[in-house]
C-alpha cells in the first residue's frame, strides 16, 4: 500500500490543550492514540503542529511547552515511531515503514521578532517547519486575515525587516517555511527572499470554493514556479461554506485536489489533510462525509487511482513531493 504523509496535523496543539505535560504517560498515550488512528487510514507520518491561533494569547511560555513536549516524544521514540530532524531520517522511516513525525510551529507571534527563538526551537525542540504568522499579524509580517496584507489595500504590508531576517535564518539553518497563514503580500515577499522552496501545507482551491484563504489558480502557479508545494486539506470550511453540508464530502475534496493538480502539476501538490475534528464540536467542524477523521484517509488514494495515474504519480502526491521539498529546504 502506498503510504500517506500528512503535511499538517494539529496533534501537538491537541496534547498541550488536553494533557498535563508533566505527566509523560498521559502525553504518550494521547500521542499514540493519534498515531493509531492515522495508521488505520494508511497515514505513515505527519507534520506535528502546535499553534497559538489568532485571538489566543501567545507567550514565550508556549514555546517552552513546545520544547518540553518535543523532548518527551523524542526521548521515547522506538521502533514504532521517529521524530525526524533530517530528510535522511524521513526517507529511511518511509522505507522501513516506521511512523514518522516532523515538528512544526504555526504562528511565531510569541517571539516578538526575536530570532533567538528560532535558534532555540531548532536546537532544543527539533523544529524543522514553521509558519511566521497565523491569521493575525505579528513582528514578522502580516497574517492571512489582515486586510493590509492584500496588494490592493491602501497601505499594503508584507514581511517586516525582522521577517526578512527570519527567512534568511530559516534558509540558513534548514527550517522549511510554511505560508499557509501568510497574507498575499507576506507570501509574495517570502517567495522573493527565500532561496529555498516553501510550502503551503494546508489550503484548497479558490476556483472551487473561495473562503478567503484558499488559493487562486495564479497563486497556485506562483508557488509551483518557485519549486514549492501545496497541500490539499479536508477542513469543511475549506471545501464549502460551513453551512453547506451537501458539499462537505469526499467528492468535493477530490474536486479540490484534482483542480490543484491540474493547475500546479503533479510535482507540486501533496496531502495536507488537517484533520482536527478532535479540537471542535460537530457544529463547529461538521463531519466531512467519507473523510470524518484520519482513519478514513486511505480512501483518497483509492479515488486518485481512478484517474488513471501511474503508481509513481500517486506516490508523488502521497509523500514523494513532500520528501523532495523537505529535503531541499532543510539539507
Amino acid at each position: 500500500m502506498v503510504p500517506i504523509f500528512d503535511m499538517h496535523a494539529d496533534i501537538i496543539m491537541d496534547i498541550l490543550r488536553r494533557e498535563d505535560i508533566s505527566d509523560e504517560n498521559s502525553v504518550l498515550l494521547r500521542f499514540k492514540q493519534h498515531i493509531d488512528r492515522m495508521k488505520r487510514g494508511a497515514v505513515q507520518g505527519a507534520v506535528l503542529v502546535d499553534c497559538r491561533m489568532a485571538g489566543e494569547s501567545a507567550e514565550t511560555k508556549n514555546f517552552e511547552e513546545f520544547i518540553a513536549i518535543s523532548k518527551i516524544l523524542r526521548s521515547h521514540q522506538d521502533e514504532s515511531y521517529l521524530i525526524a530532524t533530517s530528510s535522511e531520517e524521513f526517507d529511511n522511516s518511509i522505507r522501513d515503514e516506521r511512523w514518522v513525525g516532523i515538528l512544526c510551529y504555526e504562528g511565531l507571534r510569541a517571539a516578538n521578532g526575536d530570532l533567538s527563538w528560532l535558534r532555540r526551537l531548532y536546537k532544543e525542540a527539533g523544529l524543522r517547519i514553521a509558519m511566521l504568522t497565523h491569521n493575525d499579524s505579528n513582528a514578522f509580517g502580516t497574517g492571512a486575515a489582515d486586510p493590509n496584507g492584500n496588494p490592493g489595500s491602501k497601505n499594503p504590508l508584507g514581511l517586516t525587516e525582522a521577517g526578512q531576517k527570519a527567512v534568511e535564518l530559516m534558509n540558513e539553518m534548514g527550517i522549511l517555511i510554511d505560508l499557509s497563514h501568510a497574507s498575499p503580500m507576506t507570501r509574495r515577499d517570502v517567495l522573493s527572499y527565500s532561496k529555498k522552496p516553501v510550502m503551503l501545507s494546508h489550503t484548497s482551491s479558490a476556483e472551487v470554493y473561495d473562503n478567503g484563504r484558499n488559493l487562486s489558480d495564479k497563486d497556485i502557479r506562483e508557488i509551483a514556479e518557485h519549486g514549492g508545494l501545496i497541500g490539499c486539506m479536508t477542513s469543511p470550511a475549506a471545501l464549502a461554506d460551513i453551512r453547506d453540508r451537501a458539499n462537505h464530502t469526499l467528492e468535493r475534496y477530490m474536486h479540490h485536489l484534482r483542480h490543484m493538480i491540474d493547475v500546479a502539476g503533479e510535482d507540486h501538490v501533496g496531502l495536507g489533510l488537517h484533520f482536527c475534528e478532535y479540537l471542535y464540536t460537530q457544529e463547529e467542524y461538521p463531519p466531512v462525509e467519507g473523510l470524518e477523521d484520519a482513519s478514513k484517509a486511505g480512501v483518497i488514494l483509492k479515488e486518485i487511482s481512478k484517474w488513471g495515474l501511474s503508481s509513481y504519480q500517486i506516490e508523488k502526491i502521497a509523500y514523494r513531493n513532500f520528501a523532495r521539498v523537505f529535503g531541499e529546504a532543510t539539507d
